[in-house]
């Protein structure tokens, strides 16, 4: 693609043109030339090498790297880079929907017709919704209530005050043995190469969010009422107790258990307990809490 041809309809300057195969962050880091959007100036040296072209404001036009092929000057660049996604993800293939005759689906749950792929005895009760672009493996079962692929929350702010959030162009997907509880919520994912995982054999109980592109190891078990944010990783044979948060784009190894009502901020290794807000290791938060009350 053209930055030219994307930007045609936006207000602001074509300092240079350039191609770009998709769009991303500035600090991702795939193996395909990609438009991106700057507004700080902390961002620079952070930079992928495969940022071929990029939408900024004026004051930052002269930090631009003259590697860069494409530049766009924006008194809003995210506002136009979100709006430039829409645009793109709304011209994407779509597949009619295809569902194992071994299903047992509820007549009252709603099946998006294009993008769903629904394999080998999956059960799925009244009053699911399964959006575009989930592909649920054999043998996973959905109870009643629970949204799969819904929206992600993820927004810009024009300088006028108006709102625009993406068009999700990622995937959800479920593979075989995962169990979700009545009213879960599972975010697709924002990017087209993003995707929220649910893998192997792990089990999601009632009122979880998980947000987009989040992944779930294997045989880990997420207790009612837990939020796990957005690009956040809980890796196998892992625990999240009832109503407990990671925040967004943390890592929990495997073989680790976030006690109830935990609020997780920084990455958690492998083999590791972690309870409080904000958490830390449990035996530290035990000996905290005894000195607290002698």
């Amino acid at each position: 693609m053209k930055l030219s041809e994307v930007v045609k309809d936006l207000k602001g300057e074509l300092v240079r043109d350039g191609d770009f195969s998709d769009i991303n962050f500035c600090t991702a880091s795939p193996d395909y030339s990609f438009l991106t959007f700057m507004e700080k100036p902390k961002f620079i040296d952070k930079m992928d090498k495969n940022v071929s072209c990029v939408i900024c404001t004026a004051d930052m036009k002269e930090k631009i790297p003259n590697s860069v092929d494409g530049l766009f000057i924006s008194t809003n660049p995210k506002y136009d880079f979100y709006c430039i996604h829409n645009r793109l993800t709304s011209l994407m293939k779509k597949e009619i929907t295809i569902i194992d005759e071994s299903a047992v689906i509820d007549e009252r749950a709603v099946i998006a017709p294009f993008n769903v792929k629904i394999g080998k005895h999956v059960v799925i009760e009244a009053n699911v919704v399964i959006n575009e672009n989930v592909y649920i493996d054999d043998n996973v079962i959905i109870h009643s209530n629970s949204v799969i692929g819904g929206r992600s929350f993820d927004f810009a702010k024009s300088i006028n005050g108006e709102m625009v959030g993406w068009t999700d162009a990622g995937c959800v997907v479920i593979k075989s043995g995962v169990e979700i509880c009545s009213s879960a919520h599972i975010a697709q994912a924002c990017l087209s190469e993003d995707i929220t995982i649910l893998d192997e054999n792990c089990k999601i109980d009632a009122f979880v969010h998980l947000g987009h592109g989040a992944h779930i190891g294997k045989r880990t078990l997420i207790a009612a009422g837990a939020i796990i944010g957005g690009n956040s990783i809980v890796g196998d044979d892992s625990w999240v107790g009832i109503n407990a948060t990671v925040s967004n784009r943390m890592v929990i190894g495997n073989n680790t258990r976030v006690s109830l009502g935990s609020v997780v901020t920084k990455n958690v290794g492998d083999n590791t307990t972690v309870t409080g807000n904000f958490a830390i290791d449990h035996t530290r938060f035990l000996n905290n809490l005894k000195r607290s009350i002698e």
